[in-house]
C-alpha cells in the first residue's frame, strides 16, 4: 500500500461564501479562520450543483468537501501565522492558472479556489514564511513510521476490525485472515519502518497524528486503497528533514503540519473533526443545509 506521497492541487468546482456578513453562528473554526453557519450551508448547497437548494445531501458528499475545506484553510492559517499571505499579484497568478486549467471564469467559489491555489503556490515557492512555519513545527515530523495495518474495502468493516483488536484479538492473526493488502497480510500486516514520504498521504497523516497523541491504534483511515486499521509498532525518533533538503516534499510536509497544528472545531451537525486521523467524521444523519440557516 506504499506509494509516493505526491500531491497535485485539485481544481474543485465548489463554492464557499465565508464573509463577515450574515449569520454570526459559528460553524467551523480553523485556527484564526471562522466560517459561519449560513456561509457553510450555502457552500454545501453550491457544491452539490444547480437545483440543490433545500435538498438533503449524502453525508459522504458533504464530508468530502469539508475535508478539503479544512485542509486548505488550515494551510492558509499556518502560513498567515508566519507572516505569509497572498498578495494581489499572487492571487492574479493563481487565478490565471485555474482558468488555464479549465475552470470557468464564472464558476462559483472562484475567489476561494484562487486563494487556496495561491497558498499552494506560496508553499511550493518555499519562502521565508514557509521556512519559519516548517522549522517551528518540524519536530512533529521527526519520526520514522513503524506500523502494521489491516486493509479492508468498507469503513464499516474497518470499524469492526478495530473493535476486535481493542477487545484483545491478535492483530497479526486478523491481518492474515482479513487484510486485502497482499504484500503485508501474510506477515501480520507489518509494513516495517520507513521514512516520511513513503506512505500515501492519508495513511501517513494518521500515523503522525497517532504518534503525536501517544496512541498505538488508529482507524478507520480512508485512502485510495480502502480503509485501514493501523497499529503503531515502534516510536522511532529521527532528526526532521532540514528545510533546504525538502525539495518537492515541502507541500506534503506543510499540509501535514497545517492540520496537526491548527485547532479545528466543527459544528456537530456537519460532523466532527478527528485530530488523530486528520479528517471530518460523518454526522449521525444526512446533512440538510436548509436546516442550518440562522435561527435553526
Amino acid at each position: 500500500m506504499m506509494a509516493p506521497s505526491r500531491f497535485v492541487a485539485p481544481f474543485l468546482l465548489v463554492a464557499l461564501v465565508a464573509s463577515a456578513c450574515g449569520s454570526s453562528v459559528r460553524a467551523l473554526e480553523i485556527g484564526e479562520i471562522t466560517i459561519d453557519r449560513a456561509a457553510l450551508a450555502e457552500w454545501i448547497e453550491d457544491a452539490a450543483g444547480p437545483g440543490a437548494v433545500g435538498v438533503t445531501f449524502d453525508t459522504a458528499v458533504a464530508v468530502s468537501h469539508l475535508d478539503q475545506l479544512v485542509r486548505y484553510e488550515a494551510l492558509v492559517d499556518l502560513l498567515a501565522e508566519h507572516g505569509t499571505s497572498a498578495t494581489v499579484d499572487d492571487l492574479d497568478s493563481a487565478r490565471d492558472r485555474l482558468l488555464a486549467a479549465g475552470l470557468d471564469s464564472e464558476a462559483p467559489g472562484l475567489e476561494t479556489l484562487t486563494g487556496w491555489q495561491a497558498a499552494l503556490d506560496l508553499t511550493v515557492a518555499a519562502g521565508d514564511g514557509v521556512r519559519s512555519a516548517y522549522e517551528a513545527n518540524s519536530d512533529l515530523l521527526g519520526h520514522e513510521l513503524c506500523a502494521s495495518h489491516i486493509l479492508v474495502s468498507l469503513e464499516e468493516d474497518a470499524g469492526v476490525v478495530r473493535r476486535l483488536v481493542e477487545s484483545g484479538r491478535d492483530f497479526a492473526g486478523l491481518a492474515g485472515a482479513l487484510s486485502q493488502d497482499p504484500g503485508s497480510a501474510g506477515i501480520g500486516g507489518a509494513l516495517g519502518c520507513v521514512s516520511i514520504g513513503m506512505f500515501v498521504p492519508e495513511f501517513e497523516r494518521a500515523v503522525l497524528g497517532a504518534l503525536r497523541a501517544g496512541v498505538t491504534l488508529v482507524g478507520p483511515v480512508p485512502s485510495q486503497f480502502g480503509f485501514h486499521v493501523i497499529r503503531i509498532d515502534e516510536v522511532r525518533r529521527v532528526d526532521p528533514v532540514p528545510f533546504d533538503a525538502l525539495g518537492d516534499r515541502v507541500l506534503g510536509a506543510m499540509l501535514h503540519l497545517a492540520t496537526l497544528t491548527r485547532p479545528i472545531d466543527l459544528d456537530s451537525r456537519y460532523g466532527t473533526w478527528d485530530p488523530i486521523v486528520g479528517r471530518v467524521v460523518v454526522p449521525a444523519g444526512p446533512v440538510e443545509p436548509g436546516a442550518a440557516r440562522p435561527g435553526s
